[in-house]
C-alpha cells in the first residue's frame, strides 16, 4: 500500500521514551526498530569517541551505516548524573556494557532491585550469567562460538579448504538488535508492580545457539553425523537435496521443483529432455532425491545457454519455486521492493539519494492509518538531555502476569513450515493460549519429526477441514474469542476460503492479523512460490557469501536464516500492534515479506552499492570492522578460531598475549586505520600463533587479555556446553525431544515456558468444546461430516 497524504500515521509505540546507552551497532539498531514505530529515542554519544560515526561508507553527509542505524533518534551528551536522571525517566533502558567507551555509562544505570527504575536490557557476548559471563566477544566471535558458523560450512568436500563461515555484511550484530527488540517490546508488555521491572540479558552467543533450528532438528532425529566433512549419502537437507543451482549465460538462478506436479512442469520447461523421461533418474520424488547430484549435471548441461530472467519468470509461471541469485545491486533495482516502498531515502548534502533498507512490514490499523514507508531518512539531531514527550502511564495488556506478559492473549495460527510457527511458539512462551489450526487431510501436518518438535511447542492442536463451510464456521467462531490470526496461505488460499483479513475482521474488528508471505501480500511478485532457502538467494544473501557451487557448500543456503529471523519480525510486529490495540483499541493488518526481512539485515553492502562503490570484503571470512579478525586454524582435527580486534582495549590486548611489544610500540598501528592498513601482515602473524596451538588454549589465552574470541564448534559440542546448559537455551523435554527456549533470559533465569509439541488434533474437544461451546452431539455431528478431521 503507497503512503497517501490523506492516510494518518501509524506510530504504535508513540508516547514510549527510551534512552540508549553504548556505541555498539546491534544495539544502535534495536533502538532504531523502536523509534521505526514511534518511539522517542535519546542515544548518549560515548564520552570517548564513536567508532560507528567513522565507519564506512563514509559521505559528504557522514558515516552511510551511523545514520542508518540512528535515524529517527534524537543524539545527547550529558554528565553522568544527567543520563542517571534520564534512566529513571525512561520506560525502556538499552545498555551495551561491553561496547568500547561504554564504561563511563555504568554509574547512569539504575540498580537491578531499584524499583522506580524502567525495564533495562542489556547486550553482551556471554550473557551477564553463567560460567563465561563477562568473558570477551562480539557478534563476530558469537556467531563461531555460538554454532552458526560451523553448520553453514557443513556437510563440505573438503573442511581444511571450507572453513566455518560467518554472516556476511553486519547481518550477525543486525540479527542480535533484531532479538534485542524483542526483548525490550517483551519487557514492555511485562506489568508494572511491586516487583522491580524486568533486566533481560541478551547473550550473542545464545542468538546464534537459537539460530540452530535445524542442526536440533537433526540431532534429535538422530542423523547428525560428527564433524563437518560430506559422506556418501549425506547431502544437504533443505527438500531432500531437491534443490538446484544452475549457471546460466547471464547469472545464476536457483531453482526447487520438489513435488511431483512442480518436477513435470520445469521438464516440460526444459523442453521435455529425454533424461528426464527416465523413470530410474527421475520417475518419484524418492528417485529424485538419490540422484539429485546426477540430475544437477543434466540440468546444468541444459542451463549454461539459457538466459536466467526468462527462465525466472517462466518457471513461477508454471508455478515452480526458481529465483534468481541476486547481487546488491539486483536489489536496490528490484522491481518488488520498489513497489512496497521498502527503501527509504537519505539525500545527501550535495543531493544525491541513497537508498536505504526500510522495514519489512507494512501495518494499518483498522482505524485506517498506516505506518509511513516513504519518508525520508534524517540523521539523528543534536538535543538537549531531556525527554520531550510528556510521561504517561505504560498501557498494559488486561491480564498479563510477570513471565506470562501475554497472559490472556489468545493465537490462532494457521501458519506451517518454520518461520511461522517459530513466531507463534515464542507468543506461546510469553503466556499467550496458541490454538494451531490442522488437518488430517495434509500431509505435512502428520510429519512431526525433529523439525516440528523445534516449532511448534507451547501449542494446542485442533483439525479443521477449512475447505467446508462447516469448518470455515467454526475458524469463524474461534476468531471471534481470539485476539491474533497467524497465517502463511498463498492468497488464493485465502479469498477461497474467507481467511483473508476482511472476512474475519467482519467477526472480530480489533483482531491483530498477520500475513507473512515470501514476497508481501503487494507487488508485481507477490504470488511467486518462494521458500526461505531460495528467498536467501533472491536476497542477496548468497551472493555475499563464500564461493558459488553446484553442491551449495558453504554458500549460505543452509541452515535456515530467513525463516528464523522472520519470525523474529513477525513477533516484533505483534507485540507492537498489541500495544497500539490496548491504548486504542483498534486492531491491525501486518503484511510482512520474507524478502524484505532478510534484505532489512544487509545494509552495509546495499549502502556502498547505492553510493557507486563496490561492497566491502567478505564479511563472512573476517569482522567488518575488525584489524585484525578473521578465522585461524589452530592445530587438532578442523579446529579453528575466530579472533576479532575492533578497538583499542582488545589491540593491547592482543599484543600482550602474542608477547608482540614491537606492535604496541609502533606508531603507526596505534589507530585502528593503521592497522587496517597493516592487516594482511597482522593476520599473518596471528595466523601464525595460532597454527601450533589447541584452540581451546588459544581462546582461553586472548580471552585472559580481553580479546574477542572463540573456538568454532557444532550443535553435538553446544548442547553439552556448560554455560549454555547453566542458562537454558536448550531444553530436552518431558516427551524426549529436543526444543529450544526463548534467545533472551531475564536475571532469575526465566527464558519463557516450553511445552512439547502437540499431537494432531489433541485439543479438539478442548477447543470445539470449551471454548467454542459445542456439546458432543454436534462435535460428533461435524467430524462425521469431515468438517472436524
Amino acid at each position: 500500500m503507497s503512503d497517501h497524504v490523506t492516510t494518518p500515521s501509524l506510530a504504535p509505540l508513540a508516547g514510549l521514551r527510551v534512552l540508549e546507552l553504548g556505541g555498539d551497532v546491534s544495539l544502535a539498531f534495536a533502538a532504531r526498530l523502536l523509534a521505526d514505530l514511534g518511539a522517542e529515542v535519546l542515544r548518549a554519544a560515548p564520552p570517548g569517541g564513536d567508532a560507528i560515526r567513522n565507519a564506512a561508507p563514509l559521505t559528504v553527509g557522514g558515516s552511510g551505516l551511523f545514520t542508518y542505524l540512528n535515524h529517527g533518534k534524537k543524539e545527547i551528551s550529558a554528565e553522568p548524573a544527567t543520563l542517571a536522571r534520564l534512566a529513571l525517566q525512561a520506560d525502556l533502558l538499552l545498555w551495551a556494557p561491553e561496547a568500547e567507551g561504554s564504561a563511563a555509562f555504568r554509574t547512569a544505570v539504575p540498580r537491578q532491585d531499584e524499583a522506580a527504575r524502567p525495564p533495562v536490557i542489556v547486550f553482551t557476548a556471554q550473557g551477564l550469567t553463567g560460567a563465561r559471563a563477562g568473558a570477551p566477544g562480539n557478534a563476530f566471535t558469537a556467531q563461531h562460538g555460538g554454532g552458526f558458523a560451523w553448520h553453514q560450512a557443513s556437510p563440505v568436500s573438503d573442511p581444511e579448504g571450507q572453513p566455518p563461515l560467518g554472516c556476511p555484511d553486519l547481518e550477525a550484530s543486525m540479527l542480535i538488535g533484531l532479538v534485542g527488540a524483542n526483548a525490550a517490546m517483551t519487557a514492555l508488555a511485562e506489568p508494572r508492580g511491586e516487583t522491580p521491572p524486568s533486566w533481560l540479558d541478551i547473550s550473542a552467543e545464545d542468538v546464534f545457539a537459537w539460530n540452530l533450528v535445524d542442526a536440533l532438528a537433526e540431532y534429535h532425529d538422530g542423523v547428525l553425523t560428527p564433524g563437518r566433512q560430506r559422506t556418501p549419502g549425506r547431502e544437504i537437507t533443505i527438500a531432500g537435496g531437491l534443490i538446484w543451482l544452475l549457471p546460466c549465460a547471464d547469472g545464476t538462478i536457483v531453482v526447487s521443483p520438489r513435488e511431483d506436479h512442480q518436477w513435470e512442469r520445469w521438464v516440460e520447461l526444459m523442453g521435455n529432455p529425454d533424461w528426464a523421461k527416465d523413470p530410474n533418474l527421475c520417475g518419484t520424488r524418492a528417485v529424485r532425491t538419490a540422484h539429485a547430484s546426477e540430475i544437477g549435471r543434466y540440468m546444468r548441461d541444459w542451463s549454461v545457454g539459457v538466459s536466467a530472467r526468462p527462465i525466472f519468470e517462466a518457471a513461477q509461471a508454471a508455478r515452480v519455486a526458481c529465483f534468481p541469485v541476486s547481487t546488491a545491486r539486483d536489489l536496490l533495482e528490484n522491481r518488488q521492493l520498489a513497489a512496497r516502498h521498502f527503501f527509504r531515502s537519505w539525500v545527501l548534502p550535495d543531493g544525491v539519494a541513497v537508498k536505504m533498507p526500510g522495514l519489512p512490514f507494512t501495518m494499518r490499523s483498522s482505524g485506517g492509518a498506516a505506518l509511513l514507508r516513504t519518508s525520508p531518512i534524517q540523521p539523528p539531531v543534536p538535543a538537549d538531555p531531556c525527554f520531550a514527550t510528556p510521561h504517561r502511564d505504560i498501557v498494559e495488556l488486561p491480564r498479563a502476569r510477570r513471565h506470562a506478559p501475554l497472559a490472556g492473549i489468545r493465537v490462532v495460527d494457521f501458519s506451517w513450515v518454520v518461520a511461522g510457527p517459530m513466531a507463534t511458539k515464542m507468543l506461546g512462551a510469553l503466556g499467550a493460549e496458541i490454538i494451531k489450526i490442522e488437518s488430517s487431510q495434509r500431509a505435512e501436518f502428520a510429519m512431526r519429526g525433529g523439525w516440528f518438535a523445534g516449532v511448534n511447542n507451547n501449542k494446542r492442536s485442533c483439525t479443521i477441514d477449512i475447505t467446508t463451510e462447516e469448518g470455515r464456521a467454526l475458524v469463524r467462531g474461534l476468531v471471534a474469542k481470539s485476539d491474533i490470526v497467524v497465517e502463511n496461505f498463498s492468497a488464493r488460499v485465502l479469498s477461497k476460503n474467507g481467511l483473508a483479513y476482511e472476512d474475519l475482521k467482519a467477526v472480530r474488528p480489533d483482531i491483530v492479523y498477520v500475513s507473512a508471505s515470501g514476497l508481501g501480500r503487494e507487488g508485481p511478485e507477490r504470488d511467486l512460490v518462494a521458500y526461505g532457502s531460495l528467498l536467501q538467494c533472491y536476497s542477496g544473501r548468497v551472493g555475499l557469501i563464500g564461493k558459488a557451487n553446484p553442491k551449495l557448500e558453504a554458500m549460505g543456503v543452509m541452515p535456515a536464516w530467513t525463516d528464523p529471523i522472520t519470525s523474529l519480525w513477525e513477533s516484533f510486529a505483534i507485540l507492537a500492534a498489541l500495544r497500539h490495540r490496548a491504548a486504542t483499541g483498534e486492531g491491525a493488518y501486518v503484511d510482512l515479506s520474507m524478502l524484505e526481512a532478510t534484505v532489512a539485515l544487509l545494509p552495509d553492502a546495499l549502502l556502498h552499492v547505492a553510493l557507486g562503490r563496490n561492497p566491502p570484503r567478505d564479511g563472512s571470512a573476517e569482522d567488518l570492522g575488525g584489524a585484525p579478525s578473521g578465522l585461524f586454524r589452530c592445530a587438532g582435527d578442523d579446529a579453528w578460531l575466530a579472533v576479532s580486534v575492533s578497538g583499542e582495549t582488545s589491540w593491547r590486548g592482543l599484543c600482550r598475549a602474542l608477547g608482540r611489544a614491537d606492535w604496541a610500540a609502533d606508531a603507526d598501528m596505534a589507530s585502528a586505520e593503521g592497522r587496517r592498513n597493516a592487516a594482511e601482515s597482522l593476520r599473518e602473524d596471528v595466523a601464525a600463533w595460532c597454527r601450533v596451538r589447541d584452540a581451546l588454549e588459544a581462546q582461553a589465552a586472548l580471552r585472559s587479555h580481553g580479546v574477542p574470541a572463540a573456538r568454532s564448534r557444532g550443535i553435538v559440542d553446544l548442547v553439552e556446553d556448560v554455560q549454555l546448559r547453566q542458562r537454558g537455551i536448550y531444553r530436552q523435554l518431558a516427551n524426549g525431544a529436543w526444543s529450544i527456549a526463548l534467545p533472551w533470559m531475564d536475571t532469575d533465569g526465566w527464558r519463557g515456558k516450553l511445552t512439547p509439541m502437540p499431537e494432531l488434533g489433541a485439543d479438539n474437544e478442548y477447543v470445539f468444546g470449551e471454548i467454542l461451546g459445542l456439546n458432543r452431539e454436534r462435535m460428533a455431528a461435524l467430524k462425521a461430516s469431515g468438517a472436524i478431521r
